[in-house]
């Protein structure tokens, strides 16, 4: 569960780690005010292992928005056997042609709440050191979230499964 917020804040420049513990929603929204953040991301545990991600924006009060995002699994990057690589600070989203909707709507959800810009990748991109988030579908037929060194296009993680998102919040 640690592992995994770890992973993110890596991989995610934008983000800052602060754990929750028994916080209530007042104690987080005073939290989030006193680091500054515009933003907050709970990942809600299930049965040991992370089951849910929940996106908020941070006002005069705390408000969900969609997707809520329920795990199917994770593998931390720790899985990847990667010897430690300098990450690149610039992140962006691989945009495709051939995704179906979900997998579209989703990516538009992370790159407006991540303020991350979407890009598709081509032979222009590959002198250019980044870090790319892909939106793509396992062979269980479920949305996988992986991050790549780029342009070597080597995963290194964390990769997450989506069993299904909410909208409906």
């Amino acid at each position: 569960m640690r592992t995994l917020c770890k992973d993110l804040v890596a991989m995610l420049p934008s983000l800052k780690k602060v754990n929750r513990g028994k916080m209530g929603f007042r104690a987080m929204l005073e939290k989030a005010v006193e680091i500054g953040a515009e933003k907050v991301i709970i990942i809600d545990r299930w049965k040991g292992r992370p089951g849910r991600i929940r996106l908020f924006e941070v006002g005069e009060k705390i408000i969900q928005i969609p997707p809520q995002i329920y795990v199917r699994g994770v593998k931390l990057r720790r899985e990847f056997k990667i010897k430690e690589v300098n990450i690149p600070r610039t992140v962006f989203i691989e945009e495709s042609k051939d995704e179906n909707d979900e997998i579209i709507k989703i990516r538009e959800a992370f790159s407006k709440f991540f303020n991350l810009p979407k890009v598709k990748i081509n032979e222009e991109n590959k002198t250019q050191s980044f870090t790319l988030m892909r939106f793509s579908m396992d062979h269980e037929n479920l949305i996988r979230v992986s991050f790549y060194l780029m342009p070597r296009k080597i995963e290194v993680g964390p990769r997450i499964r989506i069993s299904h998102a909410v909208w409906d919040i």
